[in-house]
């Protein structure tokens, strides 16, 4: 199968997660502020939590859907073999590359485009989908709501109040500053709502590669702009299940754990990787030499740092230009 339209699809399924979380993010964001009393987060944020849990929940159902759609399709077109449907058999033992590409085609809002291809069988191998832990999830998430949304303000309540004789209400300054520390907490409490919606398709995709024996690693992709720890983390290539050592040189070497950790507003993906010869994620390459360049002479912090330096440089040609695709120039 063509490298393109493996590489086409998995910057589609990323994209589309990115969606749920931000329209999650979105409404948590503007309940906080409808919600939270400013001068009193801690107190008065329990329904807020409450509420955006209620918001987080089916985006996080919906992005193990979404996972499981990628999944099924980018293993047949890289196998020839795919995974039943999730949820209770039985299931055929057949289907196409055109039924699978609709079935995307559903879950990403994508346009179907018919061709000659959807024709080819397609295998359905045996497979019990990992039934995921939506409890100690929830504790994630709760927890994640609680430290970067009340907590967070609070602390900035605290210290204002004790700049501002105990938080004046006449204290024009004290105001302000009161509104900025409303806002910056919403917009790091939608930060972690981002991560628990995302937090669903991720564990999908980890937990059933780790049960597919067809899978032999992964490699994690980022969008054109990531940040250092996530360029680094996507310089190291494939970390294979055999051996944890990464498939391009440079840098040092990342275990699945290293792959596998996320930020708040990280939208990077995990993608499987079936052979030793499978085409990797572009920015695999682009960021791998980025660090060969930005390293030379180079390890440990220093490294590090010179990298991050180099990472953030292109950053901020990226804003200037746009957002390119991560294509070796």
């Amino acid at each position: 199968m063509a490298a393109g339209e493996l590489a086409a699809l998995t910057d589609s399924h990323r994209i589309t997660q990115s969606r749920l979380g931000a329209r999650v993010a979105a409404g948590v964001m503007a309940d906080w502020q409808r919600m939270v009393r400013p001068g009193a987060p801690a107190a008065s944020a329990g329904r807020w939590v409450d509420a955006s849990l209620g918001r987080i929940r089916p985006a996080r159902d919906a992005s193990q859907q979404v996972a499981v759609s990628y999944t099924r399709l980018h293993r047949a077109l890289s196998t020839g073999h795919t995974l039943p449907p999730i949820g209770p058999g039985p299931h055929p033992r057949r289907t196409s590359v055109g039924a699978l590409r609709q079935d995307w085609a559903r879950m990403s809002g994508d346009r179907y485009r018919p061709t000659p291809a959807d024709q080819q069988p397609v295998v359905v191998d045996d497979f019990e989908w990992p039934d995921l832990d939506e409890e100690s999830m929830d504790a994630a998430a709760r927890t994640g709501l609680w430290v970067t949304g009340p907590v967070h303000a609070q602390q900035r309540l605290d210290d204002a109040e004790e700049g501002h004789a105990r938080g004046r209400l006449d204290d024009a300054e004290f105001l302000a500053e009161l509104d900025d520390l409303m806002r910056d907490s919403a917009v790091t409490a939608g930060g972690a709502a981002d991560r628990e919606v995302l937090r669903g398709g991720r564990s999908m995709a980890e937990q059933s590669a780790r049960r597919d024996t067809r899978v032999i690693g992964w490699a994690r992709v980022t969008d054109a702009s990531p940040c250092g720890f996530c360029a680094m983390l996507a310089s190291r290539g494939a970390v294979y299940k055999s051996r944890d050592s990464a498939g391009l040189a440079g840098g040092p070497p990342a275990s699945l754990d290293d792959l596998t950790k996320f930020h708040d507003l990280c939208h990077c993906q995990i993608v499987p990787v079936y052979s030793r010869a499978d085409h990797l994620p572009d920015g695999s390459e682009v960021w791998r030499d980025l660090w060969a360049e930005a390293t030379d002479g180079l390890s440990g912090p220093e490294a590090t740092r010179a990298f991050n330096r180099a990472v953030a440089a292109r950053r901020r040609t990226v804003r200037r230009r746009g957002l390119p695709t991560l294509r070796r120039s």
